[in-house]
């Protein structure tokens, strides 16, 4: 018998919000931050982008986890890391729905295409892949490089740069560590009244 999905919620079960997710709300936009400010410090491209940026594994894994408090929390974080490596704070604002967008493909391709957070089958891992590392990290990037050309930051020349510069950077880091935080925390996190089977609890 097939095991049932982590997203449906039991008989009688009710779930709503409470303090623990406003704690873990606060928490990944600490994790977060420190995350992006070692990357954007590490290899910076300019602007906050940089060759390799391992918050944004914090947004993928924190919205597929706690939904609507992953997404806000990675959306909010990269102001302080930005911040920190120099970026003005009109380009954050810029940014935010790249960032929300990185964590919120990821959760909407888990939950409505009822995948397991702890990577239990190769459907798992291809979503994952596919949503969590590759096509939200070229959206994001998409939504940048208009933005930082809209404001008039870089030229059209210096696209591609910083445009391959933010999927690479985002994507590699969102599949090593990606992984490796879904097949370690995940059993533990999906037992857990922080889990969001819907999006605020």
């Amino acid at each position: 018998m097939a095991e049932e999905s982590v997203w449906k919620l039991e008989k009688g079960e009710v779930r709503k919000p409470g303090t623990i997710h406003i704690a873990v709300f606060a928490l990944l936009i600490g994790v977060g931050a420190v995350a992006g400010t070692f990357g954007s410090l590490a290899i910076p491209l300019g602007y906050g982008v940089t060759g390799f940026w391992p918050g944004v594994a914090v947004q993928a894994v924190g919205s597929i986890w706690f939904g609507l408090w992953g997404v806000l929390a990675g959306g909010l974080f990269p102001f302080i890391s930005n911040t920190l490596a120099g970026a003005p704070l009109y380009v954050s604002v810029a940014y935010f729905p790249s960032n929300a967008i990185q964590g919120l493909l990821p959760r909407l391709a888990f939950k409505y295409l009822n995948c397991d957070p702890r990577l239990k089958s190769a459907k798992d891992y291809v979503v994952f892949i596919v949503f969590g590392v590759i096509l939200n990290n070229i959206l994001g990037a998409a939504w940048a490089v208009t933005a930082l050309q809209a404001i008039g930051l870089i030229t059209v020349e210096s696209v591609p740069l910083f445009f391959s510069g933010w999927t690479i950077g985002n994507g590699v880091p969102a599949l090593v560590f990606g992984v490796i935080l879904l097949k370690a925390l995940s059993p533990m996190v999906v037992r857990h009244r922080s889990f969001c089977k819907g999006w605020w609890a």
